[in-house]
């Protein structure tokens, strides 16, 4: 595989039970569209409540990014506190890549094409997405939500939600009929739509989290195995551009 190719899919990498209703003739029974907020806020309690996740505002995340189409295994950790995000991976055989936020300038570098500052879109969408709750949509955090038809997500019956967030950005989340957890969701893309599935959840203190993330890309799947997290509080300073970015215009 090329250096670009590795370069681009290390980077991808970085980012109430509805009632029934029972018809007269013939006996069917048809299941009822729950509203939008109810089906966040199932989610919400099933992985462990907003109150616990706004309580653990710092985290460490850490484990391998297996990038099957190209049959390389990273190791990676990601910090974030709210507002801030620094995601590091160590590729054999090709170095070290990082992504950041400092609260204003999205940005990479990596050994290929050195230092870059991100389009100002990405830095909207990622001071919008790096808050304690940004998963949860809580009332108040998206510009629309449209509950569509219930639909097969992952071998689940499943409740998709297109849900327009603040910043303009569009996607489809999609939740378990049975346990209210997100199976995956679509997001509208400039490049093409991006398709990520969430599974195997367990719990870190308070929260429930997923440790296999499977991200989609035009070359094939790039997997996180999250292997541990930590919610110690992290400094800021982690989290300031480096000075290969700092001196770009």
């Amino acid at each position: 595989m090329s250096r670009t190719a590795i370069r681009r899919a290390i980077l991808t990498a970085a980012l109430v039970v509805p009632s029934v209703a029972v018809a007269q003739k013939p006996s069917v029974v048809v299941a009822q569209k729950p509203t939008a907020q109810s089906l966040f806020d199932k989610h919400a309690a099933a992985v462990g409540g907003i109150a616990a996740h706004k309580a653990a505002p710092a985290r460490t995340e850490s484990g391998t990014a297996e990038i099957t189409f190209a049959g390389i295994s990273a190791g990676y950790e990601r910090k974030t506190i709210p507002g801030r995000m620094l995601m590091v991976f160590d590729v054999a055989n090709y170095g070290q890549v990082m992504q950041g936020f400092d609260g204003t300038v999205a940005w990479g570098v990596d050994p290929q094409q050195g230092p870059r500052k991100e389009p100002a879109a990405t830095s909207a969408d990622a001071a919008a997405s790096l808050t304690p709750t940004a998963s949860l949509w809580e009332p108040g955090t998206y510009s629309a939500a449209e509950v569509l038809d219930s639909t097969q997500f992952a071998n689940r019956k499943a409740w998709p939600v297109k849900i327009v967030g603040k910043t303009g950005r569009v996607r489809t989340v999609y939740y378990d009929d049975a346990t209210g957890l997100k199976l995956g969701e679509v997001i509208k893309q400039e490049g093409g739509d991006q398709k990520i599935l969430y599974d195997e959840y367990k719990p870190f203190g308070a929260l429930k989290l997923p440790t296999k993330v499977t991200q989609g890309t035009p070359d094939g799947d790039i997997i996180l195995h999250i292997s541990a997290v930590k919610f110690d509080p992290i400094e800021a300073s982690v989290f300031a551009l480096p000075d290969v970015v700092k001196a770009l215009p």
